[in-house]
């Protein structure tokens, strides 16, 4: 197994055991607190160690070999792992909405505990997200970054859970607690969205990362012979890239010539850039219309 797999499946692991302690802990605290707010909070969290077993699952079936069925890997695995988070992010967030509207008004929160709950929520969730995030970018992680957004998005919720609270402090009215409520399912909605865009972005084929196509063309140039790169195109899978372009060589270069220069153009491509997982070069002559 990759470097790449063992250490985003462990980092995957630390989050599971993260948020199955936080879920817990604010659950608890919120049937005590009597908080709506505070108990989907904790709902929330619990979300995310389903999710985080579904990114598990993703990651390992990412990290396989390509066969016959999949030649050019499994890589998008990983990229329907975060579109399910993101759908289910959303969808929880529809569910607090309506818990939150039914209970409103209905509650008498202990804002102390409510203070306690969702202050501990955001330090651990403010670790997990920038563990996450740390080892989502050293890999190109789709789905570690995923979960690393929606870390950030929990860290957010809490807040408005400590605002509630303090409301409740400062005015003495308990439908704060369920306003909080609300807030959060809204600000866990818009972190749904944005864990769920680049997934769909990825299946959409947009071409998102013009960098690459800047040091592909940077490669070609360090080869006089090859000439005028273009329609370079690359489709995302995962954490890597599958590029296609098109190159042209002088009228009179043997076929045997050009197909030694492709071949160290697609060497030296693979070698600087790590995220391109394989390269086909198309070879026209000088001139092709």
């Amino acid at each position: 197994m990759k470097e790449r797999t063992i250490k985003s499946l462990k980092a995957v692991k630390v989050g599971i055991a993260g948020n199955i302690m936080l879920a817990i802990f604010k659950v608890v605290l919120g049937i005590l607190a009597h908080s709506i707010a505070l108990i989907s909070d904790g709902v929330d969290t619990a979300i995310d160690v389903v999710k985080s077993f579904i990114v598990y699952r993703g990651i390992k079936i990412a990290g396989e070999p390509p066969d016959s069925s999949h030649p050019y890997g499994h890589g998008r695995a990983e990229t329907i792992a975060s579109n399910i988070i993101g759908i289910s992010v959303i969808f929880a967030g529809i569910l607090i909405i309506i818990q939150s509207i039914a209970t409103f008004g209905k509650t008498n929160a202990l804002e102390t505990l409510m203070l306690i709950g969702a202050g501990t929520s955001i330090i651990g969730k403010i670790i997990l997200s920038t563990y996450m995030s740390r080892v989502g970018k050293k890999f190109s992680n789709q789905a570690l970054l995923a979960d690393a957004k929606d870390y950030l998005g929990d860290v957010f919720a809490s807040s408005a859970v400590v605002v509630g609270a303090l409301l409740i402090i400062f005015t003495g009215k308990t439908f704060f607690d369920g306003i909080a409520s609300i807030v959060v399912a809204l600000i866990i909605m818009y972190m749904g969205y944005k864990v769920l865009q680049p997934g769909l972005q990825e299946i959409m084929e947009e071409q998102d990362n013009p960098k690459i196509v800047e040091k592909i063309e940077q490669i070609v140039n360090e080869f006089p012979k090859a000439i005028n790169p273009h329609l370079i195109r690359m489709s995302k899978l995962g954490s890597y890239y599958i590029v296609d372009m098109h190159l042209e060589f002088p009228g009179s270069m043997s076929i045997e010539e050009s197909h030694r220069i492709v071949s160290m153009i697609e060497r030296e491509v693979k070698s600087k850039i790590p995220e391109v997982q394989d390269i086909t070069i198309h070879v026209e002559p000088f001139g092709n219309k």
